[in-house]
């Protein structure tokens, strides 16, 4: 996994984790759209799911998001705003990412933070993924079983900004 391959994010991960994870994120994803589409229910194993938001969350702040989708970029930073994504099923502290809306750009760390968060939202992993790649409604508290805590305006302003589409 650590080959020398061009990793197209321009951060710090070896090109083939990148590729890998985005590969797979496209199958697991997509794979969700297309049974919801066909009305089938969908399994995401939870440990997935968290290395699959992990992944998002690394593309989001990644040096091509801001050249590629400076728009979003832009509307992401903020004056130190922070957002905790928390998973209510994972092993360990594999399941909590804190996000920092800074002015020079968003950064993000796996773990929680050490004083309140502006924004905490709390669920199953796979809620958190399909609602991080905009697939489920933060507000739609029966399909997500997730909780929100402090200022939702925040977190539904990230969602609104991080589409993963051509502009």
């Amino acid at each position: 996994l650590d080959a020398p391959v061009f990793n197209p994010a321009g951060d710090d991960r070896p090109g083939t984790r990148f590729l890998l994870s985005s590969a797979l994120n496209e199958a697991v994803v997509h794979g969700f759209d297309a049974a919801n589409a066909a009305d089938r229910p969908t399994a995401i194993d939870a440990d997935l799911a968290a290395a699959l938001i992990s992944n998002h969350l690394a593309m989001l702040t990644s040096p091509t998001w801001e050249m590629q989708r400076s728009e979003s970029a832009h509307a992401i930073r903020g004056t130190g705003q922070t957002l905790q994504w928390l998973a209510t099923d994972t092993a360990d502290d594999a399941g909590a990412w804190l996000v920092e809306q800074r002015p020079d750009g968003a950064t993000w760390r796996p773990g929680t933070g050490t004083s309140q968060t502006d924004v905490t939202v709390t669920g199953p992993a796979r809620s958190l993924l399909l609602i991080l790649t905009r697939r489920l409604p933060l507000t739609d508290r029966e399909a997500t079983n997730v909780t929100v805590e402090g200022n939702a305006d925040l977190a539904q302003h990230w969602l609104d900004n991080t589409a993963h589409v051509s502009g």
